[in-house]
């Protein structure tokens, strides 16, 4: 038997010490030790890519592969469309890696990339349309090696699109500027060759009959070189061996034999190894003092829902050493009730958490304080719901942790964060990750924070929206940051991005002190910010005020201080160097920047010092208090699509938001439709000759188009939609439109209708205790509501969708046991939830338990409301009004 420091060798990691070397040399890496050695050296053998900065100096995580744009790449070849370059929030470009991507429409269409190194294996960053009724499509494409077909990709936008206002829904709606934007239209997909292919090989994804999406956009295709397996470390047991016959096939749930086998290793002082294979999950591991170790990304497989390992919570675990594996949940939608759908939660000390692709999930990690002595590296975190990293000081300081040469992408959250919720996240360092297009919120996000950490060496590219590449704030109820904070020899390329709710742009690097002044010591230094599209640092006021109110001087707000910036590199900033809203002060030196668009300083009397400590150039001539006099107009979803269309009769209409994105009133002109697509008023929002200046509470600043689309004949069709205006002039905007025949999504075909009412807020006239109106939107038709017995009829159950949308039937059910009964039920609509119309009059639903006891009612055609409201006036089975299920169905 193997020691048990064999098997789980301890650690504390000497942070300031591994730190320093980490900084000194920007792609070390981390020693091995135990099972991780064979994993790392596997890693090390391949080929890293990373960022060269203007400084000369690398930037980002040390990845093993190399990545080609499909857009931009030199040895990328297309006949497709070129998406981009474009930051507007709700467009596939604004949302790809390098803001620019490749669009495949119809057959014959291919991208092909030609490998510079040799790879076996690949994974492709693409997007699909939706379904109809939301819950995504599969649809094959076809993969060629040197001109032979290969294989059919298994695509899916089943993990793709979110709607509506945050944490967002599966279902379709599109709505208000700031808050209802459809977006996250990017997954993954990974295929190993059954050979390595040399430098040379061209590998083409092309549509070929049978590949029926109406279009597929290909962002990027990252090519590695894949060792073979890792064998079973000495020491380890045999997860697949008996006593415990973990089922590896993924034919079974073994959450339980697992489990069991993790407990054994534990109690027996040995390490855990996971055989090549799939391992089906419907529950979190608990892991403490344990190694657990899988044969490697690509071999060991672990998949099903609440796909999770969780750590104790305060305590933490100790002593956990997990590597060499892949976490793919089905998580395709943010329920921040659920910490089971996270790929690492709790609190481990003392442990390692290393070779990990992680895809998915709501969170990669969340790591819960107390935690210390935490070392998180070589992670590949991809396509979650949430966060991918938290640093979350909950119940305790997260302390000395170190997170060092992990690439995250498509996270719908902070891609990395330290937030000190209740105590301090102290001695922590985010060194040398690679953060690339978070979805939401910034790339490393900052909230609170202790003493003494750092944030190094990162390359950090494409916030889509509400965030910037760093974000420092006091938010979030976060404990005040003590200091000293240390970012440096980052490098931010398109970082920052305008913010739909507050109308003007946020910077690359900025602070937000929302809850309290920050007068903790925080020093940016030696970073790298490049083509921001808005500004490179900014200093927010706490009042966050919106549209044009932000060149008006502020009477109060929180103060940032006792920040230092110094020699800093800025090329291509789109607005100001420097955006001052906040009272307080910085000091500046050896500051240069070049291509700035506007002005070096932007102004308007918050009481903010520049200090000028000599050194700097580029920014200091130029000061103004004003946005930009030139603003395109908005308009999303950039691409909208219609489904299985019928020749020569119209679509049901899709709605296209147009917003004035200027601080003064725009023109608006004749909106126009390629040929198949007609474009109308849209009756509650509809658009005129103008739309006032920008801003979040001004319903005149954005109105709403009706497209339909009539096919004319087989297969698809593509058009544009253009819309004239914008302030100062400037070219139309333009709205991609792609009608399509074809049955949707391969051998997926549509996904069934969404039932909407999961996602809505339900309320009653009255309930029984312990019988709510939520029971009535659980998706648990054993659970129901029932009015407070005795106070008589009528009893009503309203749905609040948070947004106007389309509806076309009701569902109701009562449990299946329940005998035959009829509710007396009229239906009403509103959408201010306080003027109601009758959609269908007062009419006898019986419920047949021969018949599930279950009733469907077809809504009348055209109904568009917020509110829907049952009204129910009589019950043959009880003297009260009751009801399993209220679904509605678009």
């Amino acid at each position: 038997m193997t020691s048990r420091s064999a098997a789980r060798p301890r650690r504390r990691t000497d942070l300031p010490a591994l730190a320093a070397i980490l900084l000194a040399f920007p792609l070390a890496v981390l020693p091995a030790t135990g099972a991780n050695a064979a994993t790392a050296a596997a890693s090390d053998a391949a080929v890293h890519t990373s960022t060269t900065a203007m400084s000369g100096r690398q930037a980002g995580a040390d990845v093993p592969f190399t990545e080609q744009n499909a857009a931009t790449s030199p040895y990328a070849r297309t006949n497709g469309t070129v998406l981009g370059s474009d930051y507007r929030y709700g467009t596939l470009a604004s949302e790809a890696t390098g803001r620019t991507a490749v669009q495949l429409v119809g057959q014959g269409r291919y991208v092909s990339f030609t490998l510079t190194r040799p790879a076996n294996a690949v994974d492709f960053h693409y997007a699909l349309p939706d379904s109809l009724h939301g819950g995504g499509i599969d649809a094959p494409l076809e993969l060629y090696v040197d001109g032979k077909a290969t294989t059919a990709l298994p695509l899916t936008s089943q993990f793709s699109w979110l709607y509506g206002t945050y944490p967002f829904s599966n279902n379709p709606s599109v709505g208000r500027p700031d808050g209802q934007v459809p977006h996250d239209f990017y997954n993954d997909v990974r295929y190993r060759f059954d050979r390595t292919l040399p430098a040379g090989t061209v590998v083409r994804l092309q549509v070929d009959p049978g590949d029926n999406a109406p279009w597929y956009v290909v962002n990027t295709a990252d090519f590695e070189e894949v060792a073979p397996p890792t064998a079973r470390p000495a020491g380890y047991l045999d997860a697949t061996a008996a006593p415990y016959g973990v089922d590896n096939t993924g034919a079974t749930d073994t959450t339980t034999a697992l489990q069991n086998a993790i407990d054994a290793a534990s109690a027996s002082g040995q390490g855990l190894y996971l055989p090549p294979g799939t391992y089906t999950l419907s529950r979190p591991l608990n892991v403490d003092n344990v190694a657990i170790a899988g044969a490697g990304e690509w071999d060991t497989v672990l998949t099903g829902h609440n796909v999770s390992f969780a750590g104790k919570q305060n305590p933490p675990s100790t002593h956990v050493d997990i590597s060499g594996l892949a976490i793919f949940g089905n998580v395709d939608v943010r329920d921040d009730s659920n910490s089971a759908d996270t790929g690492f939660n709790g609190g481990f000390s003392d442990s390692r958490i290393s070779h990990v692709w992680i895809q998915n999930e709501k969170v990669g990690a969340w790591i819960i304080g107390p935690s210390t002595g935490l070392t998180l590296d070589h992670l590949r975190i991809q396509d979650t719901t949430a966060d991918g990293i938290n640093l979350n000081a909950a119940d305790g300081p997260v302390t000395h942790a170190l997170v060092t040469q992990n690439f995250l992408r498509n996270t719908q959250d902070d891609g990395l964060a330290l937030w000190a919720e209740n105590y301090g996240d102290t001695d922590d360092a985010l060194v040398h990750n690679t953060v690339d297009s978070p979805g939401l919120a910034n790339n490393v996000g900052v909230y609170g924070s202790g003493a003494h950490d750092v944030i190094s060496g990162n390359l950090l590219q494409d916030t889509v929206t509400r965030g910037g590449g760093i974000g420092i704030g006091q938010r979030f109820g976060s404990v005040p940051m003590s200091g000293p904070l240390l970012v440096t020899g980052n490098t931010l390329v398109r970082t920052g991005q305008w913010d739909p709710g507050w109308d003007y742009g946020v910077g690359a690097i900025w602070f937000d002190p929302q809850q309290g002044d920050m007068t903790a010591p925080v020093e940016i230094r030696d970073n790298d910010i490049l083509d921001s599209p808005y500004s490179a640092l900014m200093f927010q006021n706490s009042n966050a005020y919106v549209g044009s109110a932000v060149t008006t001087p502020p009477g109060a707000g929180y103060t940032v201080s006792n920040v230092t910036v110094d020699d800093n590199r800025v090329r291509g900033v789109g607005s100001y160097v420097f955006q001052d809203q906040a009272p307080g002060s910085v000091t500046v030196s050896g500051t240069h920047a070049s291509g700035v668009g506007i002005a070096g300083v932007f102004s308007c009397g918050a009481g903010f010092q520049l200090k000028d400590a000599g050194g700097n150039a580029g920014w200091r001539d130029s000061t103004v208090c004003g946005l930009p006099a030139r603003s395109p107009l908005w308009a999303y979803p950039g691409t909208t699509t219609f489904e299985a269309a019928t020749v020569g009769q119209a679509t049901p209409a899709q709605k296209v938001v147009v917003m004035n994105t200027a601080a003064t009133a725009a023109a608006l002109g004749q909106v126009t439709a390629s040929a198949g697509f007609t474009v109308s008023a849209d009756a509650q929002h509809p658009c005129g000759t103008a739309l006032d200046a920008a801003s979040p509470t001004d319903p005149a600043a954005w109105c709403v188009l009706d497209v339909v689309f009539t096919a004319q004949s087989q297969g698809i069709t593509r058009g544009t939609l253009t819309v004239p205006g914008g302030a100062g002039g400037g070219a139309p905007t333009s709205v991609q439109l792609v009608g399509s025949t074809d049955p949707i999504g391969g051998d997926g075909g549509v996904a069934p209708p969404s039932n909407l009412a999961l996602n809505a807020t339900l309320s009653a006239s009255s309930a029984l205790p312990g019988f709510p109106a939520s029971n009535a939107n659980d998706g648990n038709d054993g659970s129901y509501w029932e009015s407070q017995d005795g106070t008589g009829f009528p009893q009503t159950l309203t749905a609040d969708l948070g947004t106007t949308q389309q509806e076309r039937t009701i569902t109701l059910t009562l449990p299946a046991g329940w005998g035959t009964r009829t509710e007396t039920i009229e239906v009403l609509g509103s959408n201010d939830g306080s003027t109601w119309s009758t959609l269908l009059p007062s009419t006898g639903y019986v419920f047949d338990p021969n018949a599930g006891n279950t009733v469907t009612i077809t809504l009348p055609a055209g109904t568009d409301e917020r509110f829907l409201q049952l009204s129910i006036t009589g019950n043959t089975g009880w003297p009260a009004a009751q009801l399993s299920e209220f679904e509605i169905f678009d």
